[in-house]
């Protein structure tokens, strides 16, 4: 299954911390701002055109030192909680 972000959203860093945060149409739809650790913006970035789960796993374990099963864990959780925001088409 492909899993891609709905358009509307504009990552931004504030302070030390990284944000996305719905513009337009989106502000309507999900209130408050997203935010996203180091390894979330990663997948972020890949959302945004849309990718699979397991390219999603892949990106995490070529950027970090982590085993597949942490990652996909890892990439499970985060697909969730950003289907629960309504970020995700």
């Amino acid at each position: 299954m492909t899993y891609k972000l709905k358009d509307g959203f504009v990552v931004r860093r504030i302070g030390m911390q990284i944000m996305a945060v719905p513009v337009g149409k989106q502000t309507s739809e999900i209130h408050g701002m997203i935010a996203l650790t180091e390894s979330a913006e990663l997948l972020w970035n890949a959302l945004t055109d849309g990718a699979e789960e397991e390219a999603l796993v892949k990106i995490i374990t070529d950027t970090y030192e982590v085993s597949e099963e942490v990652a996909t864990e890892d990439v499970k959780k985060f697909l969730e909680g950003l289907k629960e925001q309504g970020a995700l088409e």
